[in-house]
């Protein structure tokens, strides 16, 4: 009976020890994590050799494709900032709501609105009402302002406020939208599905934060030049 005891004393000895030893393990393990920042692959600043690379890649892919263009001033966290005088991309017009050009945004935005525009071009869509492009901002969502820079901030978002067709049709986020314009509707539906674009965001999606337009962002990977074609993830 004492050695069935003392058998027993031991053993609660032991995981009383484990436990202790377990604990603190688990509490650093915890503390140590960190949440993946919310910037594009390869991002850092100032900009990486990489990152250079890329913008010149981009550059020239826009000589390519005729894209008329102009190196702009630095803009804080824009990798490459180019305007786009002419503000026609694949044939489809960037026309601003209320703001007075330029336009600073960096090349990978222009380069997808180029690609992407033709596509649209193809589709009816002959002109894009934009509110924003560049502005140094934090994250919107669902009615909340968080502590990440938005992709308003790195020159990658623009926020489209209406859409017009080659017929004349002008379809307006805040009053068309949950009318079911077939317009906005098809344009949303391409956008979501084209690969092109890393988030948008809609009243369908957010409908506190978005209700009211478009907020398109493109991809950018800045870890290697990107290739001539469909913008890498």
């Amino acid at each position: 009976m004492l050695a069935a005891v003392v058998a027993l004393t031991v053993a609660a000895g032991e995981a009383d020890a484990r436990k202790r030893r377990a604990t603190p393990h688990a509490k650093k393990h915890k503390a140590t994590r960190h949440r993946r920042p919310n910037m594009p692959d390869g991002w850092a600043w100032p900009p990486t050799r990489e990152m250079r690379a890329a913008g010149k890649a981009c550059t020239d892919e826009l000589d390519r494709r005729h894209v008329a263009w102009k190196p702009a001033k630095a803009e804080r966290k824009i990798t490459t900032p180019i305007t786009v005088p002419a503000m026609e991309f694949g044939g489809v017009k960037l026309v601003p709501t209320f703001r007075k050009p330029p336009f600073v945004m960096d090349c990978q935005l222009a380069r997808a609105l180029v690609i992407h525009g033709e596509a649209l071009y193809a589709r009816g869509v002959r002109e894009l009402h934009f509110s924003r492009i560049y502005g140094y901002t934090q994250v919107r969502t669902r009615g909340r302002t968080l502590s990440a820079l938005s992709r308003h901030a790195l020159g990658l978002a623009v926020d489209i406020r209406a859409v017009v067709d080659d017929a004349g049709h002008k379809g307006v986020v805040l009053d068309d939208y949950l009318a079911g314009d077939p317009l906005l509707a098809a344009v949303e539906t391409y956008l979501n599905d084209s690969g092109g674009f890393r988030m948008v965001l809609t009243p369908r999606n957010d409908p506190k934060s978005h209700y009211d337009h478009f907020h398109v962002e493109a991809r950018a990977d800045y870890r290697v030049s990107p290739p001539s074609g469909k913008p890498r993830s």
